[in-house]
């Protein structure tokens, strides 16, 4: 199987239930994520060193250059690391003045190309936002882009909406068909009232002064929850209220680091689609902010195959200057809860900017925010610094803990220094080659197998912006399922693994989807009666391509697979 270079960016991980919609969120967990076959083979090479991206600017923004090694320190969570590996990385503007060639002079090479993706997370831009940065977007491509430059389209909720391409009319019009797909995350009750981040303040237990507060209200409205208990209206003498807040705001804080989640693994497939491209990579990430506390392990998995790809992220806030709201009325607002709302400010709006800081700030980019000529943001960022140094440092031994780092210059200059943030020092287990799971496995292959009780469907359909999109559908039957029985619930694990490949065999996009089962007796009846039905989809250019679809249920014991022949129109 051959590789492409960029054919295709993965699509926007979706997993979508047709049936069982009566059934606790809890006793079925999905999720899904791009999917790249495994090599049956791999080499196994052992790098202790620490990448870190640095980019120095002066007080009106310009990259500085004719930096050495010696002029940079580097703490590993306050302890100094001696800095073992240097080097510099230049680029020049293509829009930069030429310097006259001597007559008789020999030609000089051309620029490398400068390939920009412009990623518009319309997962979390509401419409105003979205219009102000599809209108400033238009704008950068009459005064910002250069002749060479090749511009992309992507968007968080369905992938690759253009290609690569110096086309500025097809760019406009790629830009267009980006439209709103904000998913507001909502509790699904009015008392108390939760707002994302106070879900995740709770979920985490960073402030108890927040668990106070909505306590406060569940009480305000439900006066009987704790009898006569709740007369002293303190929040702490009601355990029963207590944990109802705890299960409302573990649940809503678990949506939420999913789809922030996802925005994450969308950034590090374009990053991994653009690393092969022969040029300058930049991504520019539109959003309005998305909370991504808990999500260390992810950004430093982006940042670190972002810096070795060469891939500088900058981000755009579009939600520009702000003025700080003040709190909701809720149905059960009290005296507590009011001041706690109060007393939040503008922290929730900030938290919400702190992964596109991050990924900026730890690849060498720009972070765009608290200014509302967004055009402006589009031209400035549209561009890497034009000086850049990697350093690397051999860490301590791992821990298994997150590290924050901190780079500064060696001399009382005043030039700020953008560098990633930290690193997670994983453990590494002992030297041992990593089993290849049968999934992977039968993912390569081409047989057909009828083991697992589930019936593989295909169908192809087109979305609202005519882009065509396989519907796969995997219909499983839980009444030949075996499951494990642990305290009356039903427990099971189901895989699923969909790839395109074109007419040469060549892989163009793939998804991977699990669902975790913990079902109930009334919840199994249920879907005894019928099926559980789960659709995974994938979204390509017009053409023919093989269809390669694998499902396992738990154990790997059990595995069904098809390919069949698709035509995407």
């Amino acid at each position: 199987m051959r590789w492409p270079i960029c054919r295709w960016l993965p699509a926007a991980l979706t997993v979508a239930v047709l049936a069982a919609q009566s059934i606790d969120p809890k006793e079925m967990r999905m999720s899904a994520s791009a999917y790249v076959p495994k090599p049956a083979a791999s080499i196994r090479a052992e790098a202790r060193l620490v990448d870190v991206g640095v980019v120095v600017r002066d007080n009106r923004g310009h990259a500085v250059s004719g930096l050495t090694r010696t002029d940079f320190q580097v703490q590993d969570n306050g302890k100094p690391r001696e800095v073992t590996a240097f080097s510099v990385h230049r680029f020049t503007p293509a829009s930069a003045t030429a310097a006259p060639v001597p007559a008789g002079a020999p030609a000089t090479p051309l620029e490398r190309p400068r390939f920009v993706a412009l990623l518009f997370d319309d997962i979390h831009l509401p419409f105003s936002d979205l219009v102000h940065a599809r209108a400033a977007a238009r704008r950068f491509l009459k005064s910002g882009m250069a002749a060479a430059d090749r511009v992309a389209v992507v968007s968080t909720s369905g992938g690759q909406v253009l290609g690569f391409t110096a086309d500025q009319a097809a760019i406009e019009q790629a830009i267009d068909k980006v439209v709103m797909r904000e998913r507001k995350i909502e509790s699904p009750v009015s008392c108390p009232h939760l707002e994302p981040h106070d879900a995740y303040i709770i979920a985490n237990h960073l402030d108890s002064a927040a668990m106070d507060a909505k306590v406060d209200e569940l009480l305000n409205c439900q006066p009987d929850a704790c009898g006569s208990r709740v007369r002293s209206r303190n929040p702490r003498a009601c355990q029963h209220a207590i944990d109802s807040v705890q299960f409302l705001a573990d649940g809503l804080w678990e949506q939420v680091r999913m789809q922030s989640r996802n925005i994450l693994l969308t950034v590090g497939s374009l990053v991994d689609a653009m690393a092969p491209l022969n040029g300058s990579r930049v991504i520019l990430l539109t959003s309005s902010g998305f909370l991504s506390g808990t999500l260390e392990s992810d950004l430093d998995e982006v940042t670190v195959r972002a810096l070795r790809a060469g891939v500088v992220i900058n981000s755009i806030d579009a939600k520009g200057l702000y003025v700080v709201e003040g709190p909701e009325p809720g149905e059960g607002m009290t005296a507590r809860s009011l001041i706690y709302e109060l007393g939040l400010g503008s922290r929730p709006k900030e938290a919400s900017n702190d992964g596109m800081a991050n990924l900026a700030e730890a690849t060498g980019g720009l972070f765009f925010h608290n200014r509302n000529d967004l055009e402006m943001g589009f031209r400035e960022l549209g561009m890497q610094p034009e000086t850049s140094y990697l350093l690397g440092f051999t860490p301590g031994p791992p821990d298994g803990t997150y590290h924050r780092l901190k780079v500064s210059l060696t001399s009382k200059r005043h030039e700020t220094v953008q560098a990633r943030m930290g690193y997670m020092a994983v453990v590494t287990p002992p030297e041992k080659p990593a089993p290849v799971r049968r999934i992977d496995r039968e993912a390569l292959g081409t047989g057909r197998l009828d083991e697992a009780p589930v019936k593989l469907v295909a169908r192809t359909d087109k979305r609202e912006n005519g882009i065509p999109v396989a519907n796969l559908s995997f219909q499983w039957d839980v009444t030949r399922m075996a499951f494990k029985l642990q305290e009356g619930v039903r427990l099971q694990h189901l895989h699923m693994v969909a790839m395109l490949l074109d007419a040469g065999g060549n892989f163009v996009t793939g998804k991977e989807g699990v669902a975790e089962l913990a079902l109930s007796e009334a919840s199994y009846m249920l879907l005894a009666r019928g099926e559980l039905n789960m659709v995974l989809r994938l979204e390509a250019p017009p053409g023919a391509y093989q269809l390669r679809l694998v499902a396992e249920d738990d154990g790997e014991e059990h595995v069904s697979a098809n390919t069949l022949a698709v035509e995407m129109n």
